[in-house]
């Protein structure tokens, strides 16, 4: 009688949870294998626009300025979600992202892409809208599987996105092109949540005044989401902004043994892939366990397993336990994420949840462009396992704090 009627109760306080639920993981689909699809691909397009000496500078201050964009916007964002609504903003991630990708091809200069890319940055942060308006309009007991399944969406469309991109760039004339396909795949996700996305308005009490740092000072003062946005960082750091060092890592290891370029390609992407496949088979499980325990104490096991999955990168020899430590990582640190989410959505001052949010999303987009930059100066002084080694003492540092706040 009693699960009735707190199901009764569920219908009448979230009455839109369950259709959100079937849509919003789709449109977070759709917009990661938009990115995916075209973002590995930026050196060919730059490259065909006539940029063939400093490619790899041009690459990088492109996604180093397009981080630091999306770092300084998207606090103002969630700002404007806490005051105005959360679909409101979603909306404005997926259309707005959608249609200046779509500007890109028209781009005849290395600089007019460059502005066009920067200005998709603006735009950028479509998880973290995603995010604040699931949990906003989701019963307290669900969140945590309604999270797991959002975001294996997204974590789906990374793994997919970079096989369809390859597959799309043998078949069409410029590569430039798949930019059109990856607006209309953003635009299509925000027409699904436009006509089919509903939510109750929580907003904020009083006008709306916007202070960047005042803000994060009212968030970091309560006491557990300093260590929570430091956990963030280091997630975002291990998760997304090593994909890029682990491949390099891989080719490292290949270098003792000569082998053909599609081998290369093999083990760099099958160290992709066990990430990403293992995240999004772990994923479940671990939003199950964030809506039957304690989620302080689930980040806590996810963050200390994740730590030990890593610890393993100091001393493995070959590719294939490169693979097997980045499925073992998926495995541990997939977890992470939504539990960060749920924790900040329970401890975030009234009224600043989403703004909690999209400050998480900005320590996320910093810690993905300092990640590579500083792989690059200390593995040049160093080698990688320094680096590796780096990321563990901090991650055991953030752990220590969390637990000391817990």
């Amino acid at each position: 009688m009693s699960a009735s009627m707190s199901e009764r109760d569920e219908a009448r306080e979230f009455p839109y949870w369950s259709r959100n639920l079937r849509v919003l993981p789709v449109a977070g689909l759709l917009c990661s294998l938009g990115f995916q699809l075209s973002f590995p691909f930026l050196p060919l397009m730059l490259r065909g626009l006539g940029v063939h000496e400093h490619l790899e500078t041009w690459i990088g201050y492109m996604m180093l300025v397009f981080y630091i964009i999306g770092f300084i916007a998207s606090p103002v964002w969630g700002a404007v979600a806490d005051h105005f609504g959360r679909k409101l903003m979603v909306l404005r991630a997926l259309l707005g992202m959608g249609f200046f990708m779509s500007l890109i091809p028209f781009a005849t200069t290395p600089l007019w892409f460059a502005a066009l890319f920067m200005l998709v940055g603006i735009f950028n942060g479509a998880n973290p809208a995603i995010n604040a308006l699931l949990v906003a309009n989701t019963p307290p007991r669900r969140i945590g599987s309604a999270l797991a399944l959002t975001q294996s969406g997204s974590l789906v469309g990374q793994t997919i996105g970079p096989a369809v991109g390859a597959l799309l760039a043998v078949m069409i004339a410029r590569e430039h092109w798949m930019f059109w396909i990856s607006g209309g795949l953003l635009l299509f996700g925000g027409l699904l949540v436009l006509c089919f996305v509903h939510e109750i308005k929580h907003r904020a009490s009083g006008p709306w005044r916007f202070d960047w740092v005042g803000d994060l000072r009212k968030l970091v003062a309560v006491p557990r989401i300093g260590p929570l946005y430091l956990l963030c960082f280091m997630f975002a750091a291990l998760w997304g902004g090593n994909v890029t060092i682990v491949s390099i890592y891989a080719l490292q290891l290949l270098a003792a043994h000569p082998v053909g370029a599609s081998s290369e390609a093999y083990w760099v992407g099958a160290a992709a892939m066990g990430l990403s496949v293992s995240g999004v088979i772990a994923l479940p499980l671990w939003g199950r366990l964030l809506d039957r325990h304690d989620p302080a104490r689930v980040l806590t096991y996810t963050t200390a397993a994740a730590l030990l999955a890593n610890i393993p990168l100091l001393v493995l020899q070959t590719p294939s336990q490169l693979v097997l430590a980045r499925v073992v990582f998926g495995l541990a640190a997939s977890g992470m994420s939504p539990a960060i989410i749920r924790l900040l959505k329970d401890h975030a001052p009234r009224g600043m949840d989403a703004r909690a949010f999209s400050y998480a999303s900005s320590f996320q987009f910093i810690a993905g462009g300092l990640a590579p930059f500083c792989a690059g100066l200390i593995g040049l002084a160093f080698g990688l396992r320094a680096y590796f080694a780096l990321t563990i003492v901090l991650t055991l540092s953030g752990l220590i704090m969390w637990v000391r706040r817990r």
